[in-house]
């Protein structure tokens, strides 16, 4: 057996199984930070601002509700207003919520400030993420700051002598400052659903947020029975760029590690050239007492099997301790600044088996082929 081809297999199926368990981690990582931010699945409609839907559509989501346990359906309405407070002026994604958004979205947990909850301010109030809070000048809510909400409502009859009435504007209390996740908290405000409708006009949701711990399953039967007429995402794929990105280079990466098993896989090819040189006489020896063509292929083939199955196993095993290093003790720091301290992994049966995939497969065929060219 070739030790330099057998080393060179099982570094380089270890790199693989490391380097995806850290893109594993790293997704994970991401997806934690938008665990409150985003709603396990995410409806929204292909065309246009609302999603229209029908009394079928409406009887379907009951049932969803009824059938798949743990499954709650929010209908959440989102309008871009100008918000002012003085002098401050930010113009913010304003979302009409109903009451079981802040205990779905955990708000409790990301609060910064809010007021007495056992004062009554009224129907209109308002809350708002950190960063929108900050364009405002706000940092209390001790006593509620009164905000401004504008709307623009520019139809038809809308002209240059009544622009006026092309802007409504309400005045709310703000309640409560939470800082859940960076994008969330610059951009969006949460008013009660009851105002945020009579104040909007609008009667269809802009989205559907679905909450469930079976997301499999339900994302199946929703798929199932919009048929492409909605769009469908989980936690990951609503942040749209951070997902094509993450898996862009998890693609890069993966073709040129199985590049790096190739070329180590051409040790193999040595291996069987250098042992059919040296046994050569044996070779003879075995034809000569009546073996075949394909029985010598079949000795040559089984050795390079042999390698790379000895390299593919060492590989394996060797990156799944660097990973338990890494989890369990830590590495490779993170840097200064990042929410953990060390760099985020997560071994996952699917990497493996991709990994198994690709070196068993580059190692198998290669292995043909130099038998091929040992036993002509």
């Amino acid at each position: 057996m070739s030790w330099a081809a057998l080393i060179g297999l099982a570094l380089g199926t270890a790199a693989m199984t490391v380097v995806l368990s850290a893109f594993a981690g790293l997704e994970d990582l991401i997806v934690g930070q938008f665990e409150d931010a985003n709603a396990t699945l995410k409806v929204e409609p292909i065309i246009g601002p609302t999603l229209n839907l029908s009394e079928k559509d409406s009887i379907f989501l009951r049932g969803l509700i009824t059938d798949i346990d743990e499954t709650t359906v929010m209908h959440i309405f989102e309008k871009r207003v100008l918000l002012t407070n003085g002098d401050n002026q930010y113009i913010s994604y304003l979302l009409g919520v109903p009451e079981e958004y802040s205990k779905l979205h955990n708000l409790s947990e990301h609060l910064i400030t809010m007021t007495d909850p056992s004062m009554n301010y009224g129907e209109f109030t308002i809350t708002m993420g950190a960063g929108v809070a900050y364009h405002l000048g706000l940092s209390s809510t001790n006593p509620p700051p009164i905000v401004t909400v504008y709307l623009p409502k520019i139809n038809t009859k809308t002209n240059a002598l009544n622009l006026s009435k092309a802007v409504d504007g309400q005045d709310a209390f703000t309640t409560a400052i939470h800082s859940v996740q960076a994008d969330y908290d610059q951009k969006y405000a949460l008013a009660p659903q009851g105002w945020f409708k009579k104040f909007t006009g609008m009667k269809a949701p802009s989205f559907l947020e679905i909450h469930t711990s079976n997301e499999t399953t339900v994302r199946k039967t929703l798929e199932q029975y919009f048929e492409g007429n909605a769009i469908i995402t989980n936690r990951l794929e609503q942040e749209s760029t951070l997902f094509k990105v993450m898996r862009s280079e998890r693609i890069v990466v993966i073709c040129i590690l199985s590049f790096i098993v190739l070329l180590a896989s051409f040790g193999v090819v040595s291996a069987l050239l250098i042992i059919a040189l040296e046994k050569k006489s044996d070779v003879r020896t075995l034809w000569s007492m009546g073996a075949t063509d394909k029985d010598l292929k079949s000795i040559f083939f089984k050795n390079g099997i042999l390698i790379v199955s000895t390299g593919w196993l060492s590989g394996i095993l060797l990156g799944m301790a660097i990973i338990s290093l890494q989890k369990w003790i830590g590495i490779v720091p993170l840097g200064s600044g990042y929410v953990q301290e060390y760099y985020p992994v997560s071994l996952k049966w699917q990497h493996l088996a991709l990994t198994t995939v690709i070196v068993l497969g580059i190692g198998s065929c290669l292995s043909a082929w130099a038998t091929r060219r040992v036993i002509k």
